[in-house]
């Protein structure tokens, strides 16, 4: 089975009803863009299960390079599991990390709600995830930092004599502190770099007027973001990002009797969280269904704002049932406010009219019906 999409300059709208198959689209092309789907960890799972394998395969024009290129990812069936494939224009990328984001994608789920209400892990790989698509060198640095944990705490574990204990200790703290004030130092910048977007996107999202966290009508409230690390509450400063190597592998070896009968490293990046408030309050507690999802949404927007910035060009926006909880005039809001900050953006909804795109722009409409892709239809509103 095979399906083929022609995706618009601007807005593509894929609708159908739930299961239709709209989802599968999106996954697709961030597939492509990341080497990993956003719904399951488990490569074989985007194989039919009566299939030996699976691709995709995007073609794309580089505006920049004035070049086109062609991206592929194929799944074959490795017993169990499957074996991924990366290839640019015919040849095998072997290094993911030399093969991510070659295109840039951001996308939104309404998975992504739970991430204020969630874990601390769940906002780190949050972040994380679009340090990925800016500097490939987050990749390699995560991969060995998370490496040098579970040494780390593994020594904690293992009964040697002290001395070879305090040793081995003292070398996985040089590489924990070095790696770890890098990523460190990348998640502040970001969340700095995307502060004031991130507000100006929630104000325009969510409108002039809305409920306060405490509940009421009242102005819109203020969005933030923050990072907070276990080391500067204990500090109670902030460590300039000069000083983050030594404070943070000094910290290590002060706390190395505590981690011991702990079991593991209690300090480092793997323990840091991002803080998302209003007007000063936790969003994860205070916010409506509606703020979480313009607060998400808010954010999406900074990044792609952010991307574009640095790259010239901007990614492409994946947006998955993203009308659903945003009443009318809100929904209008974000729609206006993609029109300006968006490239090329693909929208799912169970119905075109949930998708009331500012008058003169243009969309391609696609209905999703049991998996096939029916013919485009171009809709302008006058």
């Amino acid at each position: 089975m095979s399906a083929e999409i022609d995706l618009q300059a601007g807005f593509t709208v894929l609708w159908g009803h739930n299961g239709a198959g709209k989802t599968n689209v999106l996954e697709a092309v961030y597939l492509v863009s990341t080497l990993r789907s956003f719904r399951t960890s488990d490569t074989s799972a985007l194989v039919r299960w009566d299939a030996p394998g699976a691709s995709v395969e995007l073609k794309a024009f580089d505006p920049k390079l004035d070049t086109s290129t062609t991206l592929s990812v194929r799944m074959d069936r490795r017993g169990n599991g499957a074996r991924r494939t990366a290839s640019a224009d015919g040849k095998v990328v072997r290094s993911a990390a030399q093969f991510y984001g070659r295109i840039k994608a951001v996308l939104f789920t309404p998975e992504d709600l739970a991430v204020l209400r969630g874990s601390p892990s769940g906002r780190r790989q949050f972040m994380d995830r679009v340090l990925f698509a800016r500097d490939r060198a987050h990749i390699t640095d995560t991969q060995a930092y998370e490496k040098l944990v579970r040494s780390r705490n593994a020594v904690l574990r293992d009964p040697v004599s002290p001395t070879q204990k305090a040793d081995l200790l003292a070398t996985y703290e040089t590489g924990l502190a070095e790696i770890g004030a890098r990523i460190w130092s990348r998640r502040v910048e970001m969340l700095s770099e995307l502060s004031d977007p991130f507000a100006t996107n929630f104000a325009r999202i969510h409108g002039q007027r809305g409920s306060n966290p405490k509940g009421g009508d009242g102005p819109v409230a203020k969005a933030t973001l923050r990072y907070a690390t276990k080391l500067e509450e204990k500090l109670e400063r902030e460590v300039p990002a000069e000083e983050r190597n030594d404070t943070l592998r000094s910290e290590l070896e002060r706390r190395r009797f505590d981690d011991e009968r702990r079991g593991g490293t209690s300090v480092g990046p793997h323990r840091d969280d991002l803080i998302v408030e209003l007007d000063g309050q936790p969003a994860g507690e205070f916010a409506s269904q509606g703020q979480a999802r313009a607060l998400v949404l808010a954010f999406k927007l900074s990044e792609l704002e952010s991307t574009a910035a640095l790259t010239g060009v901007p990614p492409i926006l994946l947006l998955d049932d993203v009308s659903s909880e945003l009443d009318p005039t809100r929904s209008a809001m974000l729609l206006e406010t993609l029109v300006s900050a968006a490239g090329q953006c693909i929208l799912t909804t169970t119905a075109p009219h949930f998708v009331a795109l500012p008058g003169g722009v243009e969309a391609s409409l696609v209905q999703v019906d049991r998996g096939t892709l029916g013919e485009a239809v171009i809709a302008r509103k006058p």
